[in-house]
């Protein structure tokens, strides 16, 4: 009698938990729908159907950030289901979430316009008694909002909350993904008040305590490109900048460099006719002169630790790795291969209003202590209805003889629409900047190497190669576009192995320039090149990677921007014969 009287209790108990833990709307449930090529998906030998996150390493970061944001980070999902699945490219397709009560069971029927067709998503979610969330999933679609559809998946799940689950299906020769995971939608945030402040009034402008200068890449000089830039500077009552607009611009690069410089300078208070510190607002110009420009070079090293390898490892790297730059750069080239371009770029959305950015100080009131801005955004600040998704498979072609360097695109086909003629060129700068075979050049060639700051943070194992991981960090603070890099090593041949390199290149990414120099904030921008193929000592490139985001309210989450991969194969028609000069 006394365990029948235990067990209603404890249901009685555990049902008043349920009511207690899963109330009105909160329970979020979320949808994420991929898909890339079927034959390539089904030739990996660890296929499975379904698995949770926690079994797939490569979607840590995903769980990490699912909980905290209400932003979704697609491309963290795209990146390593390719590498799950060992696919070349993931196309992303849409998100979709409901706010469910968690009581009883409830069906959802929606309609979400993709880019090309019309997706119609069902879920039914039901707790079970365990606590964990059962929910059918049915995904199907169509050319317009009320033709019949097609069924991609119908698959019934069973959850953990927060615990995100892939479920793979094919369709038409393709494969699915479909990402699902349950949440609580009532998470507390210590989300900072917004605060209605009066519009600061023009001062003249107060002195410069703190300054950091402009950077001012070396290419452009060489280019002539210079100017006055005409800015608006806002700061707060201890002279902390909170926003810099342009007046008068000059050059994307250059707004943007003296946006970033001056966000992280320190004025003199402004005080009223009181004697009181104000907020205010200034005017400020900025002259590029490309004769008299004298960069700011640091004789501090950037990293305080020490590695475990001497002063002689990493100078022998060097010297070794200079020698492989010098004959990459002397070499005549002569080859073609396949170059296949995927590409997916988010637009702003023109009703986005950047919210004043939290300054977060550490030291106290000392304004000379370092300083970290964080934007803190509302609202989704990419419209879904404006992503652009691109492939291209192009004849990617670089001839070199005589000190003249050719590199050219030929596109045969453009989102499934094939070029035969061989007349139609790629002319998209972001593209075309990245020349990946010589990314090493800038920065290891025996010339390049007097700018930059190098240390062997560790070693790691890759194309079943030892290698050593070189880190280089300008001592300008950016090098032509370059804040930083990694580059890995061939411990045995010093060949070049792979390149990874933060910052924005000088050209091809205007828009990038103008988002963040308009929203006063610095992008995630990591450039990743590959190189595999080898012909007489020199490696060409296997895969190319360009990763760009724009902050978030929390460093683990991130708005994505653009993602962009490209693979390199069937390599042909290749010579490498010695020449006698340097290319510049």
């Amino acid at each position: 009698m006394r365990i029948i009287i235990r067990s209603i209790l404890f249901l009685v108990l555990l049902s008043f938990v349920c009511r207690t833990v899963l109330h009105a709307e909160d329970i979020m449930v979320r949808v994420y729908l991929f898909r890339s090529d079927w034959k390539e998906a089904i030739s990996n030998k660890d296929q499975v159907k379904i698995f949770t996150a926690s079994s797939r390493p490569e979607l840590a970061s995903f769980k990490e950030k699912a909980g905290l944001s209400d932003v979704y980070d697609a491309s963290t999902v795209s990146e390593a289901l390719m590498n799950i699945y060992n696919v070349d490219t993931v196309d992303y397709l849409f998100m979709h979430e409901k706010a469910w009560s968690g009581r009883g069971t409830t069906d959802y029927n929606d309609i979400i316009k993709g880019v090309q067709n019309y997706y119609r998503i069902r879920i039914t979610p039901k707790i079970l008694s365990s606590g964990q969330v059962f929910l059918p999933v049915l995904i199907s679609y169509g050319k317009n909002e009320g033709a019949s559809t097609e069924i991609i998946m119908r698959q019934e799940i069973t959850l953990d909350l927060n615990e995100p689950m892939i479920i793979m299906a094919s369709h038409n020769g393709e494969a699915y993904y479909a990402l699902v995971y349950a949440k609580s939608s009532y998470i507390a945030r210590s989300e900072p008040e917004q605060k209605k402040v009066s519009e600061p009034e023009f001062y003249p402008a107060p002195k410069i305590l703190q300054m950091v200068p402009p950077s001012y890449p070396e290419e452009l000089r060489r280019r002539l490109i210079g100017g006055i830039v005409r800015l608006i500077v806002k700061i707060n009552e201890k002279g902390n900048v909170l926003s810099v607009g342009i007046e008068e611009p000059v050059n994307a690069y250059l707004n943007y460099s003296v946006v970033q410089a001056l966000r992280q300078c320190i004025f003199e208070p402004v005080y009223n006719s009181k004697n009181k510190p104000i907020p205010a607002k200034f005017k400020l110009s900025y002259n590029f002169y490309p004769s008299t420009y004298n960069p700011v070079i640091s004789s501090r090293s950037p990293w305080n630790e020490t590695t475990a390898f001497s002063t002689e490892v990493l100078t022998k790297t060097l010297d070794k790795c200079g020698e492989y730059c010098q004959k990459l750069a002397i070499a005549a080239l002569d080859f073609v291969c396949e170059e296949t371009i995927s590409e997916t770029h988010f637009t702003l959305s023109k009703s986005v209003r950047w919210i004043t950015p939290v300054i977060m100080t550490s030291g106290g009131d000392d304004p000379y202590h370092n300083r970290t801005i964080i934007p803190y955004p509302k609202v989704q600040i990419m419209d879904p209805s404006q992503t652009k998704r691109n492939k291209y498979l192009c004849d990617y072609q670089i001839i070199r003889k005589n000190e003249v360097l050719q590199e050219r695109r030929i596109i045969l086909k453009e989102n499934g629409r094939a070029y035969g003629d061989g007349t139609k060129l790629m002319n998209e700068g972001r593209v075309i900047g990245l020349s990946p075979l010589f990314a090493s050049l800038k920065i290891l060639l025996p010339a390049q190497q007097s700018k930059y700051f190098f240390r062997i943070a560790s070693e790691e194992k890759i194309q079943g190669k030892k290698s050593y991981i070189v880190e280089a960090s300008p001592k300008s603070g950016d090098e032509n576009g370059i804040w930083s890099a990694r580059i890995w090593v061939d411990q045995e041949k010093y060949s070049i192995l792979k390149c990874e390199i933060e910052g924005i290149p000088i050209d091809g990414y205007e828009d990038v320039l103008n988002d963040c120099t308009a929203l006063n904030i610095k992008p995630e921008f990591v450039t990743t090149h590959e190189y595999r193929t080898e012909k007489d000592g020199i490696f060409l490139p296997w895969r190319s990677k360009v990763r760009i985001a724009y902050p978030g309210y929390s460093p683990l989450v991130s708005i994505p921007k653009t993602d962009m991969i490209l693979n390199y194969d069937k390599f042909r028609f290749f010579t490498v014969e010695s020449e006698h000069h340097i290319i510049r």
